[in-house]
């Protein structure tokens, strides 16, 4: 489980070094992996063990929502930040902004801060 949190922080760290840099769409897509991974390690944490991204997602819905008491806004970034983080991984032109960055920055502040309740 530490594994994870160390590789989200990790995630964190290079989102902001990408968005420095101009990079935003990686930025995004770094951003998303933050919260995905501190997802995955509160799974972990429960002994969940998901095999895909929506499998993830899902599964987090379930045990940290619905049957516990983890942010309901916050922890819907998760899955909004997994289509964009999509968009910016595969599409040709996918719009991200330096404010969208930014703002997705923060979502995986918000959604770690939120996650430190659990661990």
């Amino acid at each position: 489980m530490d594994e994870f949190i160390s590789k989200a922080n990790d995630k964190l760290i290079s989102s902001k070094i990408l968005f420095d840099n101009h990079q935003y769409a990686t930025s995004v897509s770094a951003s998303y992996y933050c919260m995905f991974l501190t997802a995955k390690a509160l799974l972990v944490k429960k002994g969940y063990f998901t095999k895909s991204h929506e499998g993830l997602i899902s599964t987090f819905g379930q045990v940290y929502v619905n049957q516990g008491d983890f942010n309901r806004k916050i922890a819907k970034y998760l899955a909004r930040a997994q289509s964009l983080r999509e968009d910016a991984d595969y599409d040709a032109v996918d719009g991200i902004t330096e404010s969208i960055a930014k703002l997705w920055i923060n979502n995986a502040e918000e959604f770690m801060k939120e996650a430190e309740k659990f661990l």
